[in-house]
């Protein structure tokens, strides 16, 4: 992150711009537009209307990951008045600029959802075979081992937690109406 920054505030130097906002939905997937900080950025290029001239990514797909969104993101930029400028790939107004672009988004698209067809993939394949996926419920932990050179994951029983969520399930099952209020009193109790 720290490095396509310093490159998106180098391309505003070339542009001769002032960069006046930083826009990052750090952990965010650009799978979807409604990211705060991205709805945030268009709130203001609108706001500011002829203050903004460009708006710069380090690359289409971190804006977005689908075609549907593009389209709504750069509508929304120029009828602000702004240009979308990415640091990595050449994409201007010309015929081939704008060819570029939809190329890029459909492959930023094709990128995102063959990924999660992969994973999805992957899960059902580990889960065939008995493996976990993903982080260990609660009562568990996730486990890390290697064998013949590969890494193993599993999981197995937390031994702090393990025994308050069978009381939690047997207290439950006997129909219990205040687990709740039983559950927030002294940890020491439940465990028996």
């Amino acid at each position: 992150m720290p490095q396509q920054r310093e490159y998106c505030r180098q391309k505003a130097r070339e542009l001769g711009a002032e960069v006046v906002g930083e826009y990052i939905d750090a952990g965010e997937s650009a799978r979807t537009a409604g990211r705060p900080q991205l709805q945030q950025m268009l709130a203001d290029v609108a706001g500011l209307g002829a203050g903004v001239d460009y708006v710069i990514v380090h690359k289409l797909d971190r804006l977005a990951r689908n075609r549907v969104d593009d389209v709504q993101i750069v509508m929304a930029i120029q009828e602000a008045g702004a240009t979308l400028v990415s640091v990595s790939e050449l994409i201007d107004e010309t015929p081939s600029g704008k060819l570029m672009h939809a190329i890029l988004a459909g492959f930023a698209e094709y990128y995102s959802s063959n990924l999660s067809n992969e994973s999805k993939k992957g899960m059902a394949q580990k889960a065939r075979n008995g493996g976990p996926h993903g982080v260990a419920p609660i009562g568990y932990t996730n486990t890390l081992a290697r064998v013949n050179g590969q890494e193993v994951k599993g999981i197995q029983l937390d031994e702090e937690r393990a025994p308050h969520i069978a009381w939690a399930f047997r207290t439950y099952a006997t129909g219990a109406s205040r687990l709740c209020v039983m559950l927030s009193k002294n940890e020491d109790s439940v465990a028996g």
